[in-house]
């Protein structure tokens, strides 16, 4: 009996000392600069394996860090960055019992610099639910208007005003996909028999007239894809067979450039491939593409190669053998610019220093499917 008690004391007397030591857990939040670092570049995931959980996790690929992640709904595409970082914008889609139910779409609106939701705008429960890409949803080019692509199988364009925060009216596109920015009051967008449909707004945000340009593609010979890579107000177009045609929108309408070729008789065999397979850094003016060796039909296949080519030239100016292989690329907008990879089938980001190619780091375990990366935008 007196062994029970001391074995007993000695337990309580332990248990008080513990409780004494402990601390009760400091709960803090942070705030982020409201310039962004260059090197910042949000981490799109679509989480295939369940895809009610979308989210974009913001990350310092100099460091290495995750600076934040936002919870973006069902089925996430990506954010959509306003010139000056004011504000982060994503169309995101809720069911009132999670995976079933009523469909709610709505444009949320979060801060910057602490990553929490601010404010909404209900849409139309239409925006395309696909792999994500660039054109399919845009901002204009004064920042105030947003148009979203809408696949019911019925096509058609959502517009908003961020500004006000108001959703202005769905404009039914037959036959068109896609939305690229033209300049502050215009939208176009990539029609079935290879031409464009520019739908030029009013000072209200709505379409106050529309007009079709002539093909630029023949989508029977050589179709293009609806991976683009944006450099200002020209958008890059890549065919299956590695046209690259660029569409000026300086002029609210498209402009068709000369279109070139990212392969000749000494490079037959290689195809552009993966999700996310052009970016261009605005500052060296330079184009990177993300290729591998495969035959006819194997665009989405991913890589372990980037091409950079001079935009000025049109050259291939060199070549970067990747570590791992990847779906996705992007390269962020500063003279001292950085390559960022990604493969949708496994979470991670890797970051290469974009003009010697070497290999810098692995940022694990961030996501569970990345598949659109985005670099923030150059604040001078």
């Amino acid at each position: 009996m007196r062994v029970r008690f001391w074995v007993a004391a000695l337990v309580l007397a332990l248990c008080t000392t513990a409780n004494a030591e402990l601390q009760p857990e400091r709960m803090f939040s942070r705030t982020l600069p409201a310039k962004p670092n260059p090197h910042w570049v949000f981490v799109n995931d679509l989480v295939f394996n369940h895809m009610e959980a979308g989210k974009s996790f913001l990350i310092d690929a100099d460091s290495g860090q995750m600076l934040g992640m936002l919870s973006t709904g069902f089925f996430f595409e990506s954010v959509i960055l306003p010139s000056d970082y004011s504000a982060i914008y994503t169309a995101e889609t809720y069911f009132s019992r999670g995976t079933r139910g009523e469909r709610t779409d709505i444009v949320a609106v979060y801060n910057p610099t602490t990553l929490s939701p601010d404010s909404e705008v209900i849409i139309p429960p239409k925006q395309i639910s696909v792999v994500p890409v660039a054109g399919h949803a845009n901002l204009s080019t004064d920042d105030r208007f947003m148009a979203l692509y809408n696949f019911t199988p019925a096509q058609s364009v959502s517009l908003v005003d961020v500004t006000t925060q108001k959703f202005l009216e769905e404009y039914e596109t037959p036959g068109c996909a896609g939305v690229y920015t033209a300049g502050p009051r215009a939208f176009t967008m990539v029609c079935g028999n290879g031409s464009m449909l520019t739908l030029e707004l009013g000072d209200d945000g709505k379409v106050a007239s529309t007009s079709q340009s002539e093909p630029f593609f023949d989508p029977n010979e050589d179709i293009v894809d609806d991976k683009v890579a944006r450099h200002g107000d020209i958008w890059f177009f890549f065919t299956m067979s590695g046209a690259v045609k660029p569409v000026d929108t300086s002029q609210g309408k498209p402009q068709f450039l000369p279109e070139w070729r990212l392969f000749d008789d000494s490079t037959t065999g290689w195809k552009l491939g993966g999700f996310q397979y052009a970016t261009i850094n605005p500052t060296t003016n330079e184009l990177y593409v993300l290729v591998h060796e495969g035959g006819e039909w194997t665009h989405k296949d991913p890589g372990k190669n980037v091409w950079v080519y001079d935009l000025a030239s049109k050259q291939r100016t060199r070549t970067i053998e990747l570590e791992h292989i990847a779906f996705s690329i992007e390269v962020s907008n500063d003279a001292e610019p950085l390559l960022y990879t990604a493969d949708a089938e496994h979470s991670g980001l890797h970051v290469y220093d974009a003009q010697t190619g070497q290999h810098l780091r692995e940022i694990a375990e961030i996501g569970f499917s990345p598949v659109l990366l985005q670099a923030v935008p150059l604040i001078k």
